[in-house]
């Protein structure tokens, strides 16, 4: 009873706050007004079907919206839906908070993806403060590309090893750069799917995993997805996943 208050207060407290955001920039149409207006009255499975049915024309709503679904979602004993609409939600605003509760609502159902361990954390850090960094260290390059331009121009010697670390520096900013758009995660949807060995509906079963599990994903191969589970890189029909946008 304690554990379900707690889990049902943290969910409370999310939307609160996306609510107190939201009302800043609410604008005057706004599509979901009917579904706020079931949801309020505690009329769950109307807001739920007004709320996705108007997905269709608004597809990139307030994330106040992707809260409400997953709350809604968890109400109706739909938790792999729950996770996904908390996954969005995550990637509008990213929060420790967000992240422990698609964590218990996981733990509840024996479900990977969602553990509070070291790069689920890492990824959270770089949403939070990736774009400071990114700056940050654009900044220091373009410094470190005047002074060495100004040697240049005033025929310095430049130490190879100079220009190659200067490289190498350049690389690894376009890396961080370009990240957010090689790597998302995707939720199992249907209630059992196979991951191939290569892209392939021919190609060796590499594993069997259910509904609710989140993936990794690293690329795509037309309609296959290029996903990571134990360890090891895997294929998955998009059709059978949420992919996280």
């Amino acid at each position: 009873m304690q554990t379900h208050f707690r889990k049902k207060s943290i969910f409370l407290i999310l939307l609160v706050t996306a609510l107190i955001q939201n009302s800043v920039a609410q604008s005057i149409i706004n599509p979901f007004q009917l579904g706020d207006s079931l949801f309020a009255a505690g009329q769950y499975k109307q807001a739920l079907d007004n709320f996705e049915k108007n997905l269709a024309i608004d597809p990139r709503p307030a994330p106040v919206v992707y809260l409400k679904l997953a709350y809604l979602h968890e109400q109706l004993k739909q938790d792999a839906a729950a996770l996904y609409y908390l996954n969005r939600y995550f990637e509008h605003d990213p929060s420790e908070r967000v992240l422990r509760k698609m964590n218990e609502l996981a733990t509840v159902h024996d479900w990977t993806g969602y553990e509070l361990n070291d790069f689920n954390l890492l990824v959270l850090l770089y949403k939070q403060f990736g774009p400071y960094l990114v700056g940050v260290l654009l900044l220091l390059g373009a410094y470190v590309f005047v002074v060495l331009l100004m040697k240049k121009l005033k025929h310095q010697y430049i130490l190879p090893r100079h220009k190659i670390v200067f490289l190498f520096y350049l690389l690894g900013v376009g890396v961080l750069i370009n990240l957010p758009e090689n790597y998302r995660v995707a939720i199992v949807r249907s209630p059992q799917i196979l991951l191939r060995t290569d892209p392939s509906a021919a190609a060796p079963i590499a594993d069997a995993i259910e509904r609710g599990n989140r993936l990794s994903v690293l690329g795509s191969y037309d309609i296959w997805l290029r996903v990571v589970w134990n360890n090891r890189f895997a294929y998955v029909r998009q059709s059978d996943v949420w992919l996280v946008e």
